[in-house]
């Protein structure tokens, strides 16, 4: 204020010295007002420095704040995080570790410590993976049986720097599926899984895709597989021979004894075959009861020398159940390179030589031959033709009669089936039935019989009575009942003139559905009659099983009558059995007069054969027939048959 003063004297003061108060007044008042304006605006920029550092403080808190929120949250998580991380890799299934660039352990689990039977301090921070394969290799849970190997192969996989995968067999049987991820900072880390089970598993089912359930020998892929590896092989070794084998009789043993109990004969005989070729082949399992040996090196003789073993060894009794069970094998033999240049071509040369044996007779082998093929070619033009025999009218029946002993009168006629080739003739069942059982067309084929055979006994006398033979087959897949009633009806055929003759494979064959069948037909008023009666192996059970009106005792027993004294008893049980449970017994295949004197003397009921008389057309029949002057229809018995036409039934 003082030099404010001063200023404004200064300023008021004349050249003279002399003060000029109004004037100092003034300009006193002005200066302090100006100096009053300054100190107001000094205190008024003061105030809003004040404010603004005071907002600035104030948001600089409110930073602060929010920062450390952010801080702590963020530190939250990361808690969080890292919990989460922990719970998860205490938690996995599988065995984790990580190593940084000193081969040094960063992290890892319980179960990779677990898995490899290793201490819990060696899961530590910082332990050297050296430490870790060493403890491994002491606790049984290297890989391999190297252990040195196992540690220079593990230190090179963690030095080299490259992600790799592999599957480890572990000293202690288990197997660790272990990868490995390389890291950029020269560290890495590892997965394992222990895949025991699941490696287990899959060795089962490839065995299983290779191997036959039930015996446990090669199924089809992998003998083919086999082959294939023969064939490969011999531009270098000597050739090769394949047996195919089917067995003799296995399909009655199945059925009458039971699936379990064929089941336990084809365990046997696949153990039978193993034993057979030890560790010369390979012997598989194709399907059912075939069976097929691949030999290797294997000569004629080498093969030959092999299929007597098998005839040998298969042809002992087996033991099912306490029971001795007996079947044959019919083998078909064939020589790589000369039979067949592939897998195919051989198996297909080894069927045809096998299917030559069981088309002949049972049991025994037969090489390959060239003419073989011819066979397969006439049967594969046998099915062409058969397929349509039936549209074209080929097939025609004839009618062998039926004699009654004591009556000495023919009293019926069996109905035969017969095949009018174009260009082969006559064909007999024998050589088509079974073909046509195996193609479906036995249904079609059976019904014509049967609506065929019933119209023409309907115009013969009422006394003579017609039987038909009855395909399993009938019965398995067709309306046999539904057939029957309607041939009755279209033909108006009294039903108790009917046969319906069977074989006891029926028996063998769904037996519950089957009998339920042949009830309905006694139930229509039919005869059912078991025919080639004592060729199967418990004949004597089905009388028990079913009441039948007839049982036709087969022609080689009565063959045997001329040279075989057992024959006679055989025979005379029969017919005993016969009379005694009150079923018509028929003797078949009579061809001498002594073999119809014998059976008569044995109290049969009927007789069929050569003698009496051969199969004859069905205009041989009306003739035969129209030559009867007997009011009541019967006819004598045929003394001179003619029309020589063949035996069989269908």
């Amino acid at each position: 204020m003082r030099k404010l003063f001063d200023r404004q004297l200064e300023k008021a003061t004349d050249a003279a010295g002399h003060v000029d108060l109004v004037a100092l007044e003034r300009l006193i008042t002005a200066a302090y007002e100006e100096a009053e304006l300054d100190r107001t605006r000094t205190d008024r920029s003061m105030e809003l420095m004040i404010g603004e550092l005071t907002a600035f403080q104030v948001g600089l808190e409110t930073e602060i704040d929010k920062r450390t929120a952010q801080l702590t949250r963020s530190r939250q998580k990361l808690r969080t995080q890292n919990t989460r991380f922990l719970t998860a890799l205490e938690n996995m299934s599988q065995g984790l570790a990580m190593f940084d660039a000193r081969q040094r352990l960063v992290v890892c689990n319980h179960q990779y410590l677990e898995m490899y039977n290793l201490p819990r301090h060696l899961g530590r921070v910082g332990t050297h993976l050296v430490t870790i394969l060493k403890a491994r290799i002491a606790a049984g849970t290297s890989g391999g049986d190297d252990p040195v190997a196992y540690l220079r192969e593990r230190l090179f996989v963690a030095t080299e720097g490259v992600s790799s995968s592999a599957v480890h067999q572990l000293a202690n049987g288990r197997v660790m599926s272990v990868a490995h991820k390389a890291m950029a900072d020269g560290g890495w880390v590892t997965m394992h899984k222990d895949i025991t089970e699941l490696h287990s598993m899959q060795a089962e089912l490839a065995h299983q895709a290779y191997h036959d359930a039930l015996t446990g020998l090669p199924n089809r892929n992998f003998f083919y597989q086999r082959l294939g590896q023969a064939f490969e092989a011999l531009h270098s070794g000597a050739g090769f021979a394949v047996l195919c084998l089917d067995l003799d009789g296995f399909k009655a043993i199945n059925d009458s004894m039971g699936h379990a109990s064929g089941d336990k004969l084809l365990r046997q005989v696949a153990t039978r075959l193993s034993d057979c070729t030890a560790a010369a082949g390979v012997v598989g399992r194709m399907g059912g009861d075939e069976f097929a040996v691949l030999l290797p090196g294997g000569t004629r003789d080498s093969a030959l020398a092999l299929a007597r073993t098998i005839l040998d060894a298969i042809r002992r009794p087996f033991d099912i159940d306490d029971h001795a069970v007996l079947v044959g094998v019919s083998i078909g033999i064939a020589l790589a390179p000369e039979d067949g240049a592939g897998a195919d071509a051989l198996l297909r040369s080894g069927d045809l030589a096998l299917y030559s044996i069981k088309r002949g007779r049972r049991g025994g082998y037969s090489f390959f031959e060239p003419d073989l093929a011819q066979t397969l070619s006439a049967r594969s033009s046998m099915e062409h033709d058969l397929r349509r025999a039936l549209a074209n009218g080929e097939f025609e029946l004839f009618y062998q009669p039926v004699l009654n002993l004591a009556a000495q009168q023919i009293v019926g006629f069996e109905a035969l089936l017969r095949w009018r080739h174009p260009t082969e003739g006559l064909i007999l069942p024998g050589d088509f039935v079974p073909l046509a059982e195996e193609l479906g067309l036995i249904m079609p084929i059976g019904e014509w019989v049967i609506r065929e055979a019933f119209a023409e006994a309907a115009r013969w006398p009422a006394s003579m009575r017609i039987a038909v033979n009855v395909s399993t087959v009938q019965f398995e897949r067709g309306s046999l009942v539904g057939v029957l009633v309607n041939a009755l009806a279209a033909s108006g055929l009294a039903a108790d003139r009917v046969e319906v003759e069977i074989t006891e494979t029926l028996f063998l064959e769904q037996s519950e559905t089957n009998l339920d069948i042949l009830h309905q037909l006694h139930a229509l008023g039919l005869k059912v009659a078991l025919d080639d009666f004592g060729t199967g192996f418990s004949a004597l059970n089905y009388l028990l099983a079913f009441p039948f009106d007839k049982i036709k005792i087969d022609g080689s027993f009565v063959r045997a009558l001329d040279n075989t004294a057992g024959a006679h008893i055989i025979l005379g049980a029969v017919a005993s059995i016969g009379r005694r449970m009150g079923i018509v017994t028929t003797a078949e295949g009579i061809e001498t007069a002594e073999q119809l004197r014998n059976v008569r003397a044995l109290d049969y009921t009927e007789a069929q054969g050569f003698l009496i008389a051969r199969p004859m057309s069905r205009d041989a029949v009306r003739h035969l027939l129209d030559l009867s002057s007997d009011p009541r229809g019967e006819v004598p018995m045929v003394v001179e048959p003619k029309a020589a036409t063949g035996t069989g039934g269908v």
